[in-house]
């Protein structure tokens, strides 16, 4: 079964302005060059608009990418870099929970709109301390579903229905 996150937008709008806009600015430049010069200038747009047109192509389906899958006692959370796998042995708790992603986080992360990948300490009334939480996610803010795995880690999903996912813990 394939669940999809709640997102909190797409970059789609704002990679095709800058797009736009950093084409626009070489033509500028290569308009007003000397004629001898203008040549490296339209070679330079040419190389700019494909060059930044596939990594635009690329990073606009990041949010698409992200989307967890249930199969069996295997949950794999699919994102744009790769696929987490966790077994349900591997769960010790789940749980609906609050969240708000820091503005800071400690590890690597990966954060646009609609596609977060943040590794963070979560306070929550049960983890007052902080639990080590890797959290694969569509917004910045919600509520989520909290996986405490056995090793003292967690991991942090966002379906939009979640049902399905605390069921997948019950061995449902």
């Amino acid at each position: 079964m394939r669940l999809t996150p709640k997102r909190d937008g797409n970059p789609k709008g704002l990679f095709l302005a800058i797009y736009l806009a950093s084409l626009l600015a070489l033509l500028a430049v290569a308009a007003m060059a000397e004629a001898s010069e203008r040549p490296f200038f339209l070679a330079l747009v040419a190389a700019d608009g494909l060059v930044m047109g596939a990594l635009f192509l690329w990073l606009k389906g990041f949010p698409e990418r992200l989307f967890y899958e249930l199969q069996g006692p295997f949950l794999g959370v699919h994102h744009p870099l790769g696929k987490r796998q966790v077994h349900r042995s591997e769960v010790a708790a789940a749980g609906l929970t609050a969240y708000a992603l820091p503005l800071f986080a400690f590890g690597p992360k990966a954060e646009m709109p609609g596609y977060y990948r943040v590794r963070f300490h979560l306070r929550t009334p049960a983890f007052p301390q902080g639990l080590p939480v890797e959290a694969f996610v569509g917004a910045k803010r919600g509520e989520g579903v909290l996986l405490v795995l056995k090793d003292g880690t967690g991991l942090l999903l966002n379906p939009e229905d979640p049902r399905p996912l605390l069921a997948w813990k019950e061995g449902g």
